[in-house]
């Protein structure tokens, strides 16, 4: 029967507006606690935590990586009186779910420089490295929404490159990710060794064609199942429809999610149209995004919802 995936083109986009909360102006409060990353928010806004109304309540509620901001904003809203639960219209927990989704993704982003300076050391012109999706901002609200999904344990990419990807599956919650890269770049196996610093055991990178690894990898090891597949790999539509081909059978058919980047740029577009057209997919969520917007917030420092 016609397998149901859910597809969400990964293409950069201008980030939503979020509700602004002040940072605690006297912390530096990123950490790195056994891979999960951890951060804060404050919560002084008007009408959810007002001191006037509610000097018990909590001032700053705890931000961590691989927890679903729904579960972080119900935990906080509980603990606070009916009279102080909304604000302009939203409640407790979309306001506080919002936010806790912005710091997520700060909290990457400055995860995401810390394995770039550890490429740096090892002597890696960052100029030359390709991808970095922890530049890509709607692609990484994305990317963590769907392995925040109580059901990924388990997420399988053709495309590790520099190691950003497998960084955010990684400190997002993901048990495990196995990844497949073609392995042109040295930097490729000093980014590895960032990530087995921070996650032992919880990440194999397969190096060499991925035609040929995704098969091969697939027959060794029958009974390792995907709740995540990422095709990033090679733009030919050889490459694009053969590592489709080749991740599906390491699906896990119990549930799993399909993502597939740049389905609008030539043979890979081609290769997914005719995988859609064979029953193989059904196209459910696309996401298109625009890198200079990304790139402006960077220059700047944040957007101003940013929680920084």
């Amino acid at each position: 029967s016609p397998l149901l995936l859910l597809l969400l083109l990964l293409i950069l986009i201008l980030l939503p507006s979020y509700p602004a909360l002040d940072p605690d102006p006297n912390s530096s409060d990123f950490q790195v606690e056994n891979g999960r990353l951890v951060g804060k928010v404050s919560l002084f806004v008007d009408d959810i935590n007002h001191a006037e109304l509610c000097p018990q309540c909590p001032r700053y509620v705890a931000v961590y990586s691989d927890e679903r901001p729904e579960v972080t904003a119900a935990n906080y809203c509980s603990k606070l009186p009916s009279s102080v639960k909304g604000q302009d219209g939203l409640g407790c927990k979309e306001v506080v779910a919002q936010s806790v989704a912005n710091r997520q993704l700060s909290l990457f982003v400055e995860m995401g420089l810390l394995l770039d300076e550890h490429l740096r050391a090892e002597g890696v012109d960052m100029k030359s490295v390709e991808g970095k999706s922890f530049t890509y901002l709607d692609k990484i609200r994305l990317m963590q929404r769907l392995v925040h999904h109580q059901g990924v344990e388990t997420v399988c990419e053709v495309g590790f490159n520099a190691g950003h990807s497998a960084l955010l599956w990684l400190s997002s919650g993901a048990r495990k990710v196995l990844s497949f890269e073609l392995g042109q770049y040295a930097y490729s196996t000093k980014a590895l060794s960032f990530l087995n610093e921070h996650y032992p055991g919880r990440i194999q990178v397969t190096l060499g064609d991925s035609l040929e690894t995704v098969p091969s990898f697939h027959a060794m090891w029958p009974d390792e199942r995907c709740n995540l597949l990422f095709v990033d790999g090679g733009h030919l539509y050889k490459h694009a429809m053969g590592d489709l081909r080749s991740l599906r059978p390491m699906r896990n058919e119990s549930f799993h999610l399909l993502l597939v980047d740049d389905t609008d740029q030539g043979e890979v577009a081609t290769a997914w149209r005719e995988y859609i057209a064979a029953g193989s997919a059904v196209e459910a969520e696309v996401v298109w995004s625009d890198y200079s917007e990304s790139l402006q917030w960077f220059n700047k420092g944040g957007p101003e919802e940013s929680l920084e």
